[in-house]
């Protein structure tokens, strides 16, 4: 189950490991995220279709997942630790620990962080693996319940042999200001054999502590209250002794 579990960076696998090589810019790489930090994700689905007999679907667990919490347990360094928990739609949940270095792109929770704060053309990873990734665009985009600057990687793949033809096409969307990731949208369609499969991906987040709108201090109200009372009794005085 776990091993299935983990198909939320199976495309992206996939295609990075198909990526050119090519020279790295550096760029600073901060952690955005605090121990205690968690984010929560409710649109999950998944679609599949083939016309190949004997083809399975092969993310049966996504289309009876109702939620996922993915938590920072630990940040060292430029290293950040997770749980992710799965909660299925039968009441079984399944937990499991991963990390991401949010420079590097190593770990086996890859693309679930990047840095805070990046900016268009800068890779999302310094290692050259991740080389040709960069952030297409900064975007503003409602997370869950307030607008957020997001940061947003578009990348396709086409691959062409004989007999054999997949196109890989990916969305990455990573809140700016923690460098979480904030929605995925994957897309995958094969030719084999005469045969055409097409599957579909899409996670989003619904829930976050660190977005939480603080209620307006009490304390603070009657003074407010007081003070733009007086300005509009002194501003009302000013007009009607000209």
């Amino acid at each position: 189950m776990s091993k299935k579990i983990v198909s939320l960076t199976l495309f992206s696998m996939i295609l990075l490991s198909a990526m050119v090589v090519t020279s790295v810019v550096a760029q600073p790489r901060v952690v955005g995220v605090n121990v205690g930090d968690w984010f929560k994700y409710r649109a999950i689905t998944a679609n599949w279709s083939s016309d190949d007999p004997n083809a399975t679907f092969p993310l049966l667990e996504w289309n009876v997942t109702e939620w996922m919490l993915m938590s920072v347990e630990d940040v060292s360094g430029t290293n950040i630790t997770f749980q992710s928990t799965w909660h299925l739609t039968n009441g079984t949940e399944v937990t499991q620990r991963g990390d991401v270095d949010i420079d590097t792109g190593d770990g086996n929770m890859t693309l679930s962080a990047i840095s805070a704060d990046l900016n268009v053309n800068d890779t999302i990873y310094s290692s050259l693996g991740h080389s040709t990734m960069k952030i297409n665009e900064t975007t503003v985009r409602t997370y869950p319940d307030s607008t957020r600057d997001t940061n947003h990687l578009n990348t396709t793949m086409e691959y062409n042999v004989t007999g054999f033809y997949q196109y890989l096409s990916m969305n990455w969307y990573w809140d700016k200001s923690s460098g979480i990731f904030v929605e995925m949208a994957h897309e995958a369609i094969s030719q084999a054999g005469g045969y055409t499969t097409t599957i579909s991906v899409l996670i989003r987040i619904t829930e976050s502590n660190i977005w939480v709108v603080p209620e307006f201090p009490a304390f603070l109200v009657l003074p407010l209250f007081i003070i733009s009372t007086l300005l509009a009794v002194i501003v009302y005085r000013r007009k009607h002794s000209v």
